[in-house]
């Protein structure tokens, strides 16, 4: 039976490097999966992305609708989405049997010092930065919409099945404890 291992948490958490090393763990006991990337999936759909609730919306719904597509053609899928609110990740949940959602927890402090290296590409470059900048301002910064963290707040699910601290474990060890609670489901055959 294929999987879903949805991997979310604050921009700068570290999702996409602990979603890279379970892939890399997962190629090395030659298992396949699907890897997505909201970031990529919003560039290709938005190209000018506004942030806006409606494209949010609608981007996440592409994110799951693709992933569920892999899945229902029996492909593993792990998806990469800081996805905020908890009904984006329950788009998936509800219709996957074997779902397990993986929150990145990270404080707030570390992810903007995280974030404010990165370099823009796929998403603005220091939006915590920029959006911190706003608050204390009131300047207009275009192109920055709702900032998670700082103007909306991440909703926490009880009922994700692994919270890792990714400011006290590393990249490698988180990797593992996913790869384990995948294991603990019977999914690594």
């Amino acid at each position: 039976m294929p999987w879903i291992v949805y991997i979310t948490g604050l921009p700068g958490s570290g999702k996409s490097a602990r979603a890279r090393a379970l892939l890399k763990l997962l190629t090395a006991r030659k298992i396949k999966a699907s890897y997505l990337r909201l970031d990529e999936i919003r560039k290709e759909i938005v190209p000018e992305p506004e942030y806006t609730e409606e494209e949010r919306e609608y981007v996440y719904a592409e994110l799951c609708r693709r992933g569920l597509a892999l899945y229902r053609r029996g492909k593993n899928v792990v998806l990469d989405a800081t996805a905020y609110r908890k009904k984006w990740r329950n788009m998936a949940r509800e219709q996957v049997k074997d779902f397990l959602e993986v929150y990145i927890k990270c404080d707030l402090e570390t992810c903007v010092q995280r974030e404010s290296g990165r370099k823009a590409g796929l998403v603005m470059a220091q939006i915590y930065n920029k959006a911190l900048e706003r608050k204390k301002t009131g300047k207009d910064i275009p192109g920055l919409g709702e900032v998670v963290g700082i103007d909306v707040a991440y909703e926490e699910n009880d009922k994700a099945e692994l919270v890792i601290d990714s400011s006290r474990i590393s990249v490698e060890n988180a990797a593992r404890q996913i790869l384990e609670g995948m294991a603990r489901r019977g999914w690594l055959g």
